[in-house]
């Protein structure tokens, strides 16, 4: 059959067509949207892995290595096409004499190539620096003691260990550098001197607490000198004396944008590992036998499981949408040829087969598919950013898509539209001439109502979300049985409960809805009944309307499941994404303990650190209050104790915690009495409840004092509270007037940390800013909003959590525009019955009143149904998410404003696709009944 043909019945009942259309069009957008989501996420999260990775290949030289073998080697590689730069890079331990000071500093001394990365990250660095001159890294903490044009003498003197020299023999080389400046250096270029070629800095999630890396350097006194001019005599002198440890590195740089390409990570690591063989045999070739050492592809392969993962988010996000896409499809593509009954009746008469018919069918099908994949891709490229950032995610990156991704959305859309046309196509297709020729009757399913199947389906529903009602995680209670010692065959038969469990996760609440509607709606009289009795207070118009609904309860049952799926996965997706927000966000406070904390080094100084505290307090901006924390441990009989030692009065002021946190005692009551006994604690729960200990009984804890190496000091410390929620890796309080009393001994082997509480709506990353200027180098500052950022701009963490909204949004747009077009083809069918009710005198309003009547009880029924089932969900995957990963922060069900406002949104979006049809279609009705009459 000609296409053309085909395409002039399209444009003839474009009306009929468009609804199709307008469903495969949502369906494909999303589906290319999350496609495209996916990609930017994959191409950002690399970029950004790229970005942490400052040196591409680097070989690691052995020590015994001449300078001019170095610069030998270095030019070998500088050969290689594909490497568009190679510097080399010394560093060694040295003492350095400062003017006017008795003892002398470790500094490390390191020499740098002219070509050096690392002054690409130095502020007005110099064009050289001359034989025996050096730069001090402005960091350093001995910094202060040296001005420019200071005398540095640097002095490697060791003792000789080899057999050739006598004992007592010892080498010097002694070398004075004149002092050019200070190094102002970013962070990259000291990761560069000192060796780290790659940064982990950030927030590591873990099955506990998780771990904090800073995101600053760690600081350390440095002296930068020309590698040529300078260290290459270091190098020719220390190179036979093994005791002398000295670190060379050659550090190669490429083309990335030629060799890596996001969208063939198989064939970039294929090119990375030919080119590492490549220099691996140039440098053989050259007699020098060295490993290449690079971790470009390490992240690379990281990323395409990162990929692999959100590929797998992606499935999970969309199979609600597609579903609803392809019933909704189905439902419109029924009532679609059975309005077309009399053009399929006249084909039929004029020789038309019915496999050319349903080949026709098939055809349209496959065009509306091309329509709707073209312009799917085109609007999800406009619609994705602004659909993520409309529900509360981040897009800030320009969308990429690759070539792949049009070509799975074309083929998406086309076996999508085919899918949900066949069956309805074969049934029109297969009308009897005589009954095709009629001009419209109403079509339920032509196969017995089955009650067994909605039965079966309903009951499994049913038990899945009792499950998920009661918060039981039954993979958690097996592993308790199997750990246990239970009863192999009972282990067994759980753990297949436990994978039949797991199976009917995703679509036990679908199962529910299905079977709910069947039985409820579409195989009883009760729902009818119950719209009777609500539709009472109207009158003849409410009976009129309930006898509408029980002429057709197929299509009531099938708008009700569509409209419960969706508002339940809705509000399942929305209070999920909620949940672990709130969680993830408690969880930074609670590793930092604060809003932000200072990590200071040892020996622990009580005076110095509480003027720190103070001077935090006075001069930075935004700081409400502040705290202090000593850490040390003791051994008792049951185990070795963590222990923090805290300051009553403004501990609780300043500190992050939860009231969950402190049982056995209110927290009012345990702090008073760890207040008013110095002698007590608030023991760590997990080690109570593992011991049988109980508030009021004592154990004596030993403490391994400095001065202190056979003999322990003894206390005897009261239980008057529990911390914790039952599981390792967690601590125990005590006051700070016992550390004070154990101080002298104690303070070479505790660690000193202040924590800061800022005002509400101040910044956390200026505040944190402000104290690091106040700190000494070597302290670390960690700043809770700063670490959040992080997280938050970290697209392996808000990928998939934008696939998520991504998926909440077309899913509730699509089932808005699918329960309107179904409304909208549905009333069509009713056109000849609506003309007759208004000749019979029914007026516009009255007309109204009876559609929305019959429509309003459905879309409520269901909502209903939907919001308490996504309720009920929402609360079993958090309850279910706590007893699996257990850990001092648990998540917990959480509905806050914006969520809250999302989820009402969605509802009124669902009503009124369910109301503007219906007025839509009455004031047609009426204003075409006023034109006939017009005319007579």
């Amino acid at each position: 059959m000609p296409i053309s043909y085909v395409a002039k019945r399209l444009i003839r009942s474009w009306q009929l067509y468009l609804a199709l259309l307008l469903g495969a069009l949502l369906a494909t957008t999303f589906f290319a949207g999350v496609n495209i989501g996916a990609d930017t996420a994959a191409k950002q999260a690399l970029d950004r892995s790229l970005e942490q990775l400052q040196v591409d290949y680097y070989i690691n030289l052995y020590q015994s290595l001449s300078a001019q073998n170095i610069t030998t080697l270095l030019s070998q590689i500088a050969d290689i096409p594909e490497i568009t730069k190679a510097e080399v890079i010394t560093k060694v331990y040295t003492n350095v004499q400062l003017p006017a000071e008795t003892y002398q500093h470790t500094f490390r001394l390191v020499g740098i190539t002219p070509n050096s990365q690392a002054y690409q990250g130095w502020t007005n660095h110099p064009t050289s620096i001359p034989e025996n001159h050096t730069h001090v890294l402005a960091t350093s903490t001995a910094a202060k003691n040296i001005k420019q044009g200071d005398q540095l003498q640097v002095n490697m003197t060791m003792p000789v260990y080899s057999p050739e020299y006598p004992v007592g023999t010892t080498i010097s080389y002694i070398l004075n550098l004149t002092v050019d400046g200070f190094a102002q250096l970013n962070d990259k270029a000291i990761e560069l001197i000192q060796g780290q070629y790659y940064n982990y800095g950030g927030i590591i999630m873990g099955m506990g607490n998780p771990t904090i890396f800073p995101t600053q350097t760690y600081a350390e006194d440095m002296l930068i000198v020309d590698w040529q001019e300078t260290m290459a005599a270091f190098i020719d002198v220390l190179r036979d004396q093994p005791q002398f440890y000295v670190q060379t590195d050659i550090l190669m740089y490429i083309n990335r944008n030629e060799l890596i390409s996001v969208w063939d990570i198989p064939g970039s690591i294929t090119r990375l590992e030919n080119l590492k063989n490549k220099i691996e045999n140039q440098i053989s070739i050259g007699g020098f036998g060295f490993t290449v050492q690079s971790q470009l592809q390490y992240t690379l392969g990281s990323s395409q499981i990162m990929l692999m993962a959100m590929r797998l988010v992606f499935i999970g996000v969309s199979l609600p949408v597609f579903f609803v896409a392809w019933y909704m499809g189905t439902t419109v593509s029924d009532v679609s040829f059975n309005l077309r009954r009399r053009e399929i009746g006249l084909l039929l008469t004029k020789g038309f087969s019915r496999t050319q018919l349903f080949r026709m069918f098939l055809i349209e099908a496959l065009l509306i598919g091309v329509i709707a994949g073209v312009a799917g891709v085109a609007l999800s490229l406009l619609l994705t950013p602004t659909f993520v950032n409309a529900v509360g995610g981040q897009f800030t990156a320009a969308p990429v898509y690759g070539i792949d991704t049009i070509v799975m959305t074309l083929v998406f859309s086309i076996v999508l539209v085919i899918l949900a046309v066949f069956r309805p196509a074969r049934r029109a297709s297969n009308l009897p001439t005589i009954e095709a020729l009629r001009e419209y009757t109403l079509v339920e399913e032509a196969k017995p109502y089955r009650r067994r199947l909605p039965w079966v389906a309903f009951v499994l529903g049913t038990y899945k979300l009792i499950i998920l009602a009661l918060g039981i995680n039954l993979f958690s209670a097996v592993s308790n049985l199997a750990m246990s010692g239970g009863n192999f065959l009972l282990v067994l038969i759980a753990a297949a409960w436990a994978v039949f469990d797991a199976m009917l996760t995703p679509i036990g609440p679908v199962l529910f809805f299905w079977g709910f509607t069947k039985i409820f709606i579409r195989g009883s009289l009760k729902f009818q009944e119950i719209t009777a009795k609500a539709a009472r207070f109207l009158g003849d118009l409410g009976v009129l309307a309930t006898r509408n609904v029980q002429r057709n309860p197929a299509r009531a049952a099938s708008v009700a499941f569509l409209i419960a799926v969706i508002i339940g996965y809705g509000i399942q997706i929305s209070g999920t994404l909620a949940s672990d927000q709130d969680y993830y966000t408690r969880l930074v406070y609670a590793t930092v303990g604060s809003d932000i904390r200072v990590d200071l080094q040892p020996p622990v100084n009580v005076t110095a650190t509480t003027a720190t505290a103070q001077n935090i307090r006075a001069n930075v901006s935004g700081v409400a209050s502040t705290t202090i924390e000593y850490t040390f441990y003791g051994t008792s009989s049951f185990e070795t104790l963590q222990l923090t030692a805290i300051n009553l009065t403004d501990w609780r002021d300043t500190a992050y915690y939860e009231p969950g946190w402190f049982s056995g005692n209110d927290i009012d009551t345990a702090f008073q009495r760890l207040h008013s006994n110095s002698s007590s604690m608030i023991l760590n729960r997990d080690l109570a409840e593992r011991s049988d200990l109980h508030i009021g009984e004592t154990i004596r804890v030993n403490f391994w004092g400095d001065r202190y190496a056979t003999t322990p000091i003894a206390r005897d410390l009261t239980i008057v509270g529990f911390f914790g929620v039952g599981t390792s890796n967690q601590w125990s309080y005590v006051s700070n007037d016992l550390f004070s009393n154990l101080l002298l001994d104690l303070k070479n082997s505790s660690s000193t940390r202040i924590l800061a509480k800022l005002i509400s709506g101040a910044d956390g990353t200026a505040a944190a800013d402000e104290i690091r200027s106040l700190m000494p180098p070597r302290t670390t500052v960690i700043s809770a909003s700063e670490q959040i950022q992080q997280q938050e701009s970290n697209p392996m963490y808000t990928g998939p959590l934008n696939l998520q909204r991504l998926g909440v949004a077309f899913a509730i747009l699509a089932a808005s525009v699918g329960t309107a077009l179904v409304s909208l083809v549905s009333l069509r069918e009713r056109q000849r019955e609506a003309s007759m009710m208004s000749v019979r005198g029914l007026s516009f309003r009255q007309l109204t009143v009876m559609l929305l009547t019959e429509n309003i009880a459905v879309v409520t029924f269901a909502v209903l149904l939907g919001s308490i089932a996504g309720l009920i969900i929402v609360y079993g995957n958090v309850a279910s998410a706590s007893s699996t990963v257990p850990s001092l922060v648990t998540k917990r069900l959480v509905f806050p404003i914006n969520t809250t406002l999302t989820i009402f949104a969605y509802i009124g979006l669902v009503f009124a696709s369910s109301i503007l049809p219906v007025i839509i279609m009455s004031r047609r009705y009426i204003s075409k009944l006023e034109r006939v009459v017009r005319q007579a």
